[in-house]
């Protein structure tokens, strides 16, 4: 069960780490009110779905670390010592 929560966090983390570096190309969009020129639309969408995903995986991220965390602070008690 621990390697398989390690194999989802370090999965995770990639996975955000590439959407990050992906997300560089759509660094010039600006929020809809804040522009005088319409922007090209498929450009906003695709950043906002790629920075949607992006929190879905930190949060993936965040989830499994906890889980990581409480297996171990569960395998240590278990056990009695540190």
């Amino acid at each position: 069960m621990l390697r398989r929560l390690i194999y989802l966090l370090l999965t995770s983390a990639a996975f955000y780490f590439g959407i990050t570096l992906i997300l560089r190309f759509f660094a010039d969009i600006l929020p809809l009110a804040s522009t005088e020129e319409p922007q090209s639309i498929w450009r906003f969408e695709m950043a906002f779905v790629l920075t949607a995903v992006q929190w879905i995986t930190l949060a993936v991220a965040a989830l499994t670390a906890l889980a990581i965390t409480a297996l171990l602070c569960n395998n240590v008690r278990r056990s009695g010592s540190l």
